[in-house]
């Protein structure tokens, strides 16, 4: 049973060295939204930033969206006890990511606060769901789509966990990475 607050519907958590990983609640969407007004944050998040400021309504359709299909979470910072961001270990919707037969996992993650940015919250948060996705879930493939080609912070984080270009979208403006069970095992293997 999930509490009257958990918006994700799910009570699913997780902690790696630095970060918790909750169930997104209500009140999150209210840190969110002065972050998603940010031209510079919603540039990296959105392919197409919408005409309108963001709304808390606006993120909770989003949200809601992605809750039908996967796990939302909120980023909390033990050191400050603050959500920091949102991720969503999201089941496969893109029919071009698709694969008959294989159980595939995509991940939608931001780090709201750009004072944060490069310093690692986004792998250590990354690493812990697709273990979690591979070894609790099952998944054959996990693959991070919609990565803008000109997002390098977004791509070096994708390539240092060993995922590949699969393919390109929206006329090379979007990349699609991927790795699969055999590679996530042998990349374990040599760091365990």
């Amino acid at each position: 049973m999930t509490q009257p607050d958990n918006f994700a519907e799910h009570n699913i958590h997780l902690e790696t060295e630095r970060l918790i990983l909750r169930p997104f609640k209500d009140a999150d969407f209210d840190t969110a939204v002065p972050f998603y007004r940010d031209p510079e944050f919603l540039n990296m998040i959105e392919d197409e930033p919408p005409d309108e400021p963001v709304t808390k309504e606006y993120l909770k359709s989003a949200g809601k969206y992605m809750r039908k299909d996967g796990y939302l979470f909120a980023i909390v910072e033990k050191a400050s006890g603050r959500a920091i961001g949102e991720v969503c270990l999201q089941w496969m919707n893109l029919e071009r990511a698709k694969i008959e037969g294989e159980k595939i996992m995509r991940l939608p993650i931001a780090i709201w606060d750009k004072t944060l940015w490069g310093k690692g919250y986004g792998k250590e948060v990354v690493q812990c769901l697709m273990a979690h996705a591979f070894e609790k879930l099952g998944i054959d493939r996990f693959c991070p789509v919609d990565v803008p080609a000109d997002n390098v912070r977004s791509q070096a984080l994708w390539e240092s966990l060993g995922l590949t270009v699969a393919r390109e979208a929206d006329d090379g403006r979007m990349l699609d990475y991927e790795i699969t069970r055999a590679a996530y095992e042998k990349i374990n293997r040599k760091t365990s």
